[in-house]
């Protein structure tokens, strides 16, 4: 059962999920680093979202398509999707995510001074025990089929 939910907001770049500070541990100092507020804020509001999904045993996949309000990097949205889930409870833990397609659109009138919120619809879908016996068993057979060849 696909189960689906839309977030509307502004996406936090990737340049501003991270902050970096000094620490000295043994008298040397150290690199720390730690989640900025805004993507802190950011990863809330995507789970307060994402609580609305159903709550899933196992693995799922994703399927992410976005409305952007300007053409900046998404490269990297998985990693706050993934923590998001996490946070709302869906997932017990975002290694459990199989594949993520992404769709990404721009708005008409999208640029750097764009005040159109951007959104993200999020469709899950868990995967079935048969697809992952299936897979696993094509895994080992193509293990199997290289081990030949070489």
């Amino acid at each position: 059962m696909i189960s689906t939910v839309v977030w509307k907001g502004k996406v936090q770049s990737v340049n501003r999920w991270h902050g970096a500070k000094a620490i000295h541990v043994g008298g040397k100092p150290r690199a720390m680093l730690f989640e900025l507020p805004a993507y802190k804020k950011f990863k809330v509001s995507l789970a307060k979202a994402f609580y609305k999904l159903d709550k899933t045993e196992g693995y799922v996949d994703l399927i992410v398509t976005m409305v952007l309000s300007n053409r900046s990097d998404t490269g990297n949205i998985d990693k706050p999707i993934g923590d998001a889930l996490e946070m709302a409870g869906v997932i017990k833990n975002d290694r459990f995510i199989r594949n993520i397609a992404y769709y990404r659109h721009y708005h008409p009138n999208s640029g750097s001074k764009n005040k159109y919120n951007d959104l993200l619809m999020v469709e899950l879908s868990p995967v079935s025990k048969p697809d992952l016996v299936r897979i696993a068993k094509q895994q080992l057979e193509d293990e199997f089929n290289l081990r030949i060849i070489l």
